[in-house]
């Protein structure tokens, strides 16, 4: 998959460390994290795999928020097992720890940069990109469809994970 003129890759090295971003990390992010980790253990790779989430504004971070009750009853009503997430700040540290970073959204993608202090990154992507419909997963607190969220995470986590599969140097 190409995203600009770059071509993606993917490290050889186990584990995959990946951070799922968005603007609070109490409803996108976590649960991209929840979907994401749910798909790598149907599929026996959770040891190729680290998966966590954070957000780019500090707020739910500094209050100690948890899981939003939509995203907590949608993961639910879709049978993905969850554990509950306290929201967390994104850092620098994040960006040099994590192979890739997987935003839900444009804004994401301008404020992880402004925090990184890059105006590009290789391992930056939105998380639409790896569908055949790129663009934005819109957010459940500001419109309240939680259910339509979802289906946008699950169809980019799978796009992703089915790109590793193509493209990554694990076997997978």
């Amino acid at each position: 998959m190409k995203t600009g003129n770059k071509e993606m890759q993917c490290p050889a090295s186990a584990p995959v460390k990946v951070l799922f971003v968005c603007l609070g990390n109490i409803c996108r992010s976590p649960m991209a994290e929840m979907v994401f980790r749910h798909m790598v253990n149907e599929k026996n790779l959770s040891d190729f795999f680290e998966i966590n989430s954070a957000g780019t504004e500090e707020y739910n971070a500094l209050t100690r928020a948890g899981i939003h009750p939509g995203t907590k009853a949608v993961l639910r009503q879709n049978h993905i097992p969850f554990t509950e997430h306290i929201a967390r700040y994104f850092t620098k540290k994040d960006y040099e720890y994590y192979d890739y970073i997987l935003v839900m959204d444009h804004q994401n993608k301008r404020d992880v940069l402004n925090i990184i202090g890059k105006e590009v990154s290789d391992k930056v992507f939105c998380l639409m990109d790896f569908t055949s419909h790129p663009g934005d997963v819109q957010d459940p607190w500001y419109t309240g469809r939680f259910e339509e969220t979802y289906h946008a995470v699950f169809e980019g986590c799978s796009g992703f994970l089915k790109w590793l599969n193509q493209h990554a140097d694990l076997k997978l």
